[in-house]
């Protein structure tokens, strides 16, 4: 009977057949009346399963896009519901984790959200000065379904549904752009990574801005990747998604935009002909830069001691250890402190809820699977050819070195803001991953285990330190000498590539275009 369906209708039946299924068993794992938590659901389910089914057709049907959706989507829509129904029993006693909520800023906002659907005003009112969302568009969003469902209690379930979809969406316009710009493999491992990191999947399955800026940062990447087919309809879907993205926040919007922008000018720029032409890019990108530092010392300025004050009031020993050092190195350490974060030796060893020390190991998991990458990307890419496709990797790259950077700087050592905040760049990460991942299956080893050596020799360390202080080992030594043995550890595994360094150094006074370490 299916064969004579049109592919439109077939995907309508599989997505409604789907979305019941789907819809009965959510509905019922939340509180009453039965039809009010169904019938929600099931509109959301049905719409995203439908439109995720017709993404997957556009671009091309592929079997592995179809597992990496499947996967990207049901992971965030399986942890919200067990997040939302097992969390009051296995988390903290707290009103939010309570409600069945991870962060308290959704649990504020879906309440203010629901409340403003029950009144009277106009739900623009959720952009207004005594909103409770900072910048309104989330909670606009929210109370537009809960408005449109009339629902009697918050259900934030409908809200992860959008989030998944918006984020599983984003993959499959990521897919394409990656496997047109980078090909398939460099597709295949990035499409991977961004379906299986913790934070994304975390974020995805709760009521954040992040998922849909993530999924609406893919969009408009994939616009400016392909800009050069049918120009008139990807210029005007990079700006529907970059003005999108402002709605739900306009220093994040405006950050991605201008990122994005400098992604499409060095692209633009290395394959003119004309010196002329380039160097005028290549003013422009200067221009670009200066803008965005200086936006981002004015975001930041702010709240840079107030960040190193909060990070050393939530830690009685960081407390301490700042207190040894001069009001100069506080700051600095702070920063240090927030890239490592989540720690993977405190998520380890510090004691916590099965449930929240187990998902502070996978966070932190999967942010130190990246963090060799970032060294090594950096070097490897001076060997990418052709020429002309360091440069677009190079910007990635040193946008990603920044923003870890920045994230550090505004959340200080916060084991959620500052995760959060790194994870809107997941899509670049992924693209790292997934290009550094290939050059590795190329032969490309010896550099990548170094810095992977690097990461192990801190964690070691580091965790050797915290069982001294849970008294589990005993006479090891204390914090800064801890710091002298990682740093001696740091120049032995360095100076173990001395050779290729040297050979390096032989190949460029030979052959001017000769690579980096890789």
């Amino acid at each position: 009977m299916t064969k004579n369906l049109s592919p439109l209708k077939l995907e309508l039946l599989i997505s409604f057949l789907t979305s019941q299924a789907l819809s009965l068993g959510m509905a019922a794992l939340q509180p009453a009346p039965f039809f009010s938590a169904w019938f929600g659901a099931f509109i959301l389910l049905w719409l995203s399963t439908f439109l995720l089914l017709r993404a997957w057709r556009f671009f091309g049907g592929a079997r592995a896009l179809a597992v990496l959706l499947l996967v990207t989507f049901l992971s965030r829509l399986l942890l919200g519901i067990f997040i939302h129904t097992a969390l009051p029993t296995i988390g903290y006693d707290t009103p939010v984790e309570n409600a069945g909520y991870v962060y308290s800023d959704a649990y504020t906002r879906d309440n203010g959200a629901l409340a403003l659907a029950k009144s009277d005003q106009t739900l623009f009112a959720a952009f207004g000065e005594g909103s409770i969302d900072q910048y309104g568009g989330l909670m606009f969003l929210s109370a537009v379904v809960y408005r449109l469902f009339d629902v009697d209690q918050a259900r934030p379930l409908f809200i992860t549904i959008l989030a998944a979809l918006t984020m599983t969406a984003g993959l499959a316009f990521l897919f394409d752009a990656l496997r047109r710009r980078w090909g398939a493999k460099v597709a295949l491992v990035a499409g991977w990574f961004y379906a299986l990191y913790p934070e994304g999947i975390l974020l995805g399955s709760s009521q954040m801005r992040e998922p849909f800026l993530i999924g609406l940062f893919c969009i408009a990447f994939w616009a400016l990747v392909t800009w050069q087919e049918r120009r008139g309809i990807k210029a005007l879907v990079f700006a529907l998604a970059m003005a999108c993205s402002m709605l739900f926040s306009d220093p994040y919007g405006a950050m991605l935009t201008g990122l994005l922008l400098a992604y499409w000018l060095v692209e633009w720029s290395s394959v003119q002909q004309s010196r002329k032409v380039r160097w005028i890019g290549g003013l422009g990108l200067v221009v670009m830069g200066a803008a965005g530092a200086a936006a981002g010392w004015w975001w930041l300025k702010p709240t840079l001691y107030y960040d190193t004050y909060l990070t050393r009031i939530n830690s009685g020993y960081i407390s301490a250890l700042l207190e040894t050092m001069g009001d100069k190195w506080q700051t600095p350490f702070v920063t240090i402190y927030g890239i490592v974060q989540p720690f993977l030796p405190g998520a380890i060893a510090d004691p916590s809820l099965p449930f929240w020390q187990t998902t502070a190991i996978i966070r932190a998991l999967g942010w130190w699977f990246v963090l060799p990458f970032l060294p090594y990307g950096f070097f490897a890419l001076w060997k990418a050819k052709p020429k002309s496709e360091r440069w677009a990797l190079l910007l990635i790259v040193l946008a990603l070195f920044a923003w870890v950077l920045i994230a550090s700087l505004r959340a200080g050592g916060d084991l959620w803001d500052n995760p959060r905040y790194r994870a809107l760049l997941i899509p670049w990460f992924a693209l790292l991953v997934g290009w550094c991942w290939q050059r590795l299956r190329e032969g490309h080893l010896a550099w990548f285990l170094r810095w992977v050596a690097v990461v192990l020799v801190f964690f070691v360390v580091f965790m050797l330190w915290y069982l001294y202080r849970h008294q589990v080992i005993k006479d090891f030594i204390g914090f800064f000498d801890m710091i002298k043995v990682i740093l001696a550890g740091w120049v032995v595994i360095l100076l173990s590539g001395a050779g290729d360094l040297v050979k390096l150094v032989k190949a460029r006074l030979k052959k001017p275009d000769a690579g980096g370490l890789a």
